[in-house]
């Protein structure tokens, strides 16, 4: 009978409850890079603010947080010690980049259209973060280049040719203040009506 590691189990749980994981290292603590498709069934994308301007993660809380506090359930049952990073996995501000997170860990690749591009669900994918100290996981792509560009975008320019603004450059959104979908660009009150047709351009996840 073959016995899982503290480490591999953790592992195993992670991959059980989300569509993808990575590990990256942060000083002597590992994080658990997780992703989630995003679809009409499950709008991971569901973001807006409220009245007083409040930002309201709709999508994350009830999709990826009931995720997110199970896979902390289980690694602090493991005795070790788990913790959410920022609301709902989201770390907002600039204090954790976790498309670039991904592709260190060899989740994807950036695409041109500055988004993660997985080999299986291309664009789609939406991701959280979890801390784990008391353990040193492996990581996911020892190597891994923050930089490292999709080999599944050369040749292709369908994002770019999709953006109504035209401000997609290859690989770099050099002005993001004016993309319709930005989650920093949130209306002062209500839901965001994101442009999403450089992810649906994409041949890969659709």
């Amino acid at each position: 009978m073959f016995l899982m590691s503290v480490e591999q189990a953790i592992i195993a749980q992670a991959q059980k409850l989300f569509d993808v994981c990575g590990v990256t290292l942060c000083g002597a603590d590992s994080l658990l890079i997780l992703g989630l498709v995003t679809n009409p069934r499950r709008d991971l994308d569901d973001f807006g603010r409220n009245k007083r301007g409040v930002i309201q993660l709709g999508g994350f809380k009830a999709h990826a947080l009931p995720k997110l506090q199970a896979l902390v359930d289980f690694i602090q049952g493991k005795g070790l010690a788990a913790q959410i990073i920022g609301r709902c996995g989201y770390p907002q501000g600039k204090k954790l980049n976790l498309k670039q997170q991904a592709v260190v860990a060899g989740i994807g690749g950036w695409g041109k259209n500055s988004l993660v591009i997985h080999p299986k669900f291309g664009p789609w994918l939406r991701f959280m973060a979890v801390r784990v100290s008391g353990v040193i996981l492996p990581p996911t792509n020892p190597a891994g280049n923050s930089r490292q560009e999709s080999p599944l975008c050369q040749g292709c320019t369908a994002c770019i040719d999709a953006c109504p603004l035209s401000i997609i450059e290859p690989y770099y959104l050099p002005d993001s203040g004016r993309c319709l979908a930005i989650f920093d660009n949130l209306p002062q009150a209500g839901k965001l009506v994101a442009c999403d047709l450089c992810l649906v351009a994409c041949p890969y996840g659709g």
